[in-house]
């Protein structure tokens, strides 16, 4: 199964709105929140793959889930939004202000816009940079503004999950 597809088995868990895309079950193995409203998943599929996803629901003009998926060597950002599946796809540009922080390569797939695996290294480059601040989301014509505060947490928790579903 590709880290594609694993993401819309977890990418749901953002917002207690959302669904998962896939019927498959994966099982939390352990999990950690923030304060800020993220919620880190370290997650085991049936076909024994390791997943770690770190999420959070925001609402703008309406409620969206932005999830950082990792598996092995892959890293995607999802952008969930249930209330406006999106039918296009193209860079996906994250921005404050007016620095730009990068503009990764997306999909569209159901509910959601997701980076490539292609996109891995920049995305792990990317991620490491975004600030706890107001960023600004462009992707297909639309916009998303996410207050990403607690990010820095969540990053942490990524690395220990990380750390964990390797051993």
């Amino acid at each position: 199964m590709s880290v594609l597809s694993r993401f819309a088995l977890v990418a749901g868990f953002a917002c207690a709105s959302f669904t998962p895309v896939l019927a498959e079950v994966s099982k939390v193995l352990q999990s950690w929140r923030t304060d800020d409203g993220w919620l880190t998943e370290l997650r085991e599929h049936s076909d024994g793959a390791h997943v770690c996803t770190t999420g959070k629901a925001f609402r703008d003009a309406h409620t969206f889930g932005l999830s950082i998926v990792q598996s092995g060597p892959t890293m995607l950002i999802t952008l969930v939004d249930e209330a406006s599946p999106p039918s296009t796809a193209g860079p996906m540009k994250f921005s404050a202000g007016s620095q730009v922080f990068g503009a990764l390569a997306s999909t569209a797939d159901g509910p959601a816009f997701a980076t490539t695996e292609q996109e891995s290294g920049n995305t792990r480059r990317m991620i490491s940079d975004l600030p706890d601040q107001l960023v600004t989301i462009d992707v297909a014509d639309r916009q998303y503004k996410l207050d990403l505060s607690g990010l820095a947490r969540a990053r942490e928790q990524l690395k220990t999950c990380e750390a964990d579903a390797k051993q």
